[in-house]
């Protein structure tokens, strides 16, 4: 697994669910090294152990699910890819590349027949007229993350040709989405849905969670919306988000690299009828799952099982 060095003393292996998932794959003799520095195709890291993490030293690996921030490490990243060389890697450059241009992912999806995504508008002059048709939207980096420069406009508001991304520093250029109508009594509900392989090739979307907000139409944790498991605060919601972000998955596992796809995650916002929209997916998700544990611990095992599973999927394709 490729990750950044930790910032502090990483602790035991079972502090955090990924620690967690380690151990058991180690029990089920499935070794996991967490590293940052590789040469001639090995990776030099760290095992988790029940007594706790212990130096792997330099191990050859069979395959690598790449966790390592590409963009903003980009020369540490670039070192660490030349040195593994030819190991495969769980979610390939070319399906990370995919997700991190908003504009061409979706128009890889409609092209695929996927449907539930809001139409999106990325040439700058256009952008006034759109918005003046749709009544309301969000402008975003076309490569952002993280919810970084996102925000709602209504016609009248200034039109950015550009927009700081996550890096400090860099502009991006700025894309129009059209804003979804949000259920009644919302300013907006989004969701997260986690779509990952089983060992088998199955589809796993088991959990998605909501966000939800009265006063907020950028509904973002960090911003304090409501996070709630989507089966409890939108029941009827559940089916039709599921099977919307699958097809999502399926739809980049047919393209190049696709055989190497272990997750996505898919954001979808929810209208007022409960019909889920696609507004972005992403490479290097995170399920959202830990924000759940604060309220119920319960749901600790569900976040373990899903930092394992991708695991499993690269070893029994490897």
């Amino acid at each position: 697994m490729l990750v950044p060095p930790y910032d502090a003393e990483p602790g035991h292996p079972a502090d955090r669910p990924i620690g967690r998932a380690a151990l058991r794959l180690e029990a089920e003799g499935l070794a996991v090294v967490f590293g940052h520095e590789a040469q001639q195709g090995r990776l030099r890291g760290v095992r988790a152990q029940p007594e706790g993490w212990v130096d792997a030293g330099e191990v050859a690996v069979a395959a690598a699910y790449d966790r390592f921030p590409s963009r903003s490490r980009a020369a540490a990243y670039r070192a660490l890819r030349a040195g593994l060389g030819e190991v495969p890697l769980g979610n390939p450059p070319s399906i990370v590349s995919l997700c991190a241009d908003k504009w061409h992912c979706q128009v890889v999806l409609e092209e695929a027949g996927v449907v539930g995504l809001p139409p999106q508008e990325a040439r700058p002059e256009a952008f006034e007229e759109r918005l003046a048709s749709w009544g309301s939207g969000f402008v975003k980096p076309r490569y952002g993350a993280f919810g970084c420069g996102v925000r709602r406009v209504v016609p009248g508001d200034a039109l950015p040709d550009t927009l700081p991304g996550p890096i400090d520093g860099e502009d991006e250029p700025a894309l129009l989405q059209r804003a979804v109508r949000p259920p009644p009594g919302w300013a907006g509900v989004a969701c997260r849905v986690l779509v990952q392989r089983e060992a088998d090739g199955a589809w796993w979307a088991a959990h998605p969670v909501a966000r939800r907000s009265r006063t907020d139409a950028v509904v973002n944790a960090a911003r304090g919306a409501e996070v709630v498991p989507l089966a409890e605060g939108f029941p009827e919601a559940l089916a039709p988000t599921r099977a919307l972000a699958v097809a999502a998955a399926e739809a980049l596992a047919a393209t190049e690299g696709g055989d190497w796809l272990v997750e996505v995650g898919v954001d979808v916002v929810l209208d007022e009828a409960l019909r889920p929209w696609i507004v972005e997916v992403n490479s290097r998700p995170r399920g959202r799952l830990e924000a759940l544990l604060p309220s119920d611990p319960r749901w600790m095992e569900a976040h373990v099982a899903a930092c394992a599973r991708p695991l499993r999927r690269l070893a029994a394709i490897v």
